[in-house]
């Protein structure tokens, strides 16, 4: 199962205190502690955002992401999130319905995966568990119902999945730091970059009647994952505390697709206007 294609979809759209990563200066990355901490005012109980996916003229499907969930441990708060990812029928290019979940800490990083991928009639399962003590990732695969323990991946330090790389994302949109972030997408230990450039524009929206206030991100998915999908990406992300990506342009097998966010509910939250002299 190839679990990249969410991890993209949304980051493109689409530091953190105590956790490990690999920092970009001056085009060399070095292993580095950031001293910023991320922005936990993304994880929101209740948010839900929909994404239409778009080639050219022709819409392909959607991308439903919920928060639902957070609980305090004695490490500190996680956060549980859900990610729907179906094509509409009739698409003749792909046909295809998965479903993300990821538990991750305040600090953005993984400590629980799931992948479910429908297969005809039935659910293929893959999980991760990392156990950042032991420095390692227990692989659990099978299907829905008959899952089992089948490979343990050593590990160098904290990692990202296919979800929670989403909100990772969000949480230093506005940091202006390069980074290369250590993540697990098919049981391998990948890659990918992030550039938060700070550029901030006005950008129009499926979902208000105005430009909304957005930073740009860009990156890139040092890795394939399904569908070809791998390379540079683009993405614009709401400039204030919910980081709401607006609009996502990357690459897969049969061109340059389109994100775009069709739908939300984040309690107490409005898209911010663009203004010019803000």
């Amino acid at each position: 199962m190839r679990m990249g294609r969410l991890a993209i979809l949304i980051a493109g759209m689409v530091v953190f205190s105590g956790m490990a990563i690999l920092i970009s200066s001056e085009r060399e990355k070095n292993i580095a502690i950031p001293e910023i901490k991320g922005n936990e005012n993304v994880f929101v109980v209740g948010e839900k955002l929909v994404y239409r996916v778009r080639y050219g003229f022709i819409s392909l499907g959607e991308i439903t992401v919920t928060v639902n969930g957070a609980v305090e441990t004695e490490n500190g708060r996680l956060y549980h999130a859900d990610a729907d990812i179906a094509s509409y029928s009739g698409v003749p290019f792909v046909s295809l319905h998965h479903i993300y979940s990821s538990d991750m800490t305040s600090d953005f990083y993984s400590i629980w995966f799931e992948a479910l991928e429908r297969n005809k009639d039935s659910w293929d399962v893959t999980r991760f568990n990392f156990d950042y003590d032991m420095m390692n990732v227990e692989v659990e695969e099978g299907a829905r119902g008959n899952v089992m323990a089948t490979d343990t991946l050593d590990i160098e330090g904290y990692l990202q999945d296919g979800l929670s790389l989403f909100y990772f994302a969000r949480g230093f949109i506005r940091s202006e730091v390069d980074m290369t972030i250590p993540t697990l997408i098919n049981k391998d230990a990948v890659t990918t970059d992030f550039v938060f450039n700070g550029k901030r524009d006005g950008k129009k929206s499926k979902v208000t009647d105005y430009p909304v206030d957005v930073i740009e991100l860009r990156g890139n998915a040092n890795f394939s994952g399904i569908f070809g999908l791998s390379g540079a990406f683009r993405g614009w992300f709401t400039n204030d505390d919910a980081a709401v990506p607006i609009e996502a342009k990357l690459r897969v097998l049969i061109g340059n697709v389109t994100i775009e966010l069709i739908e939300w509910d984040r309690p107490g939250w409005t898209p911010p206007k663009y203004m010019s002299d803000r």
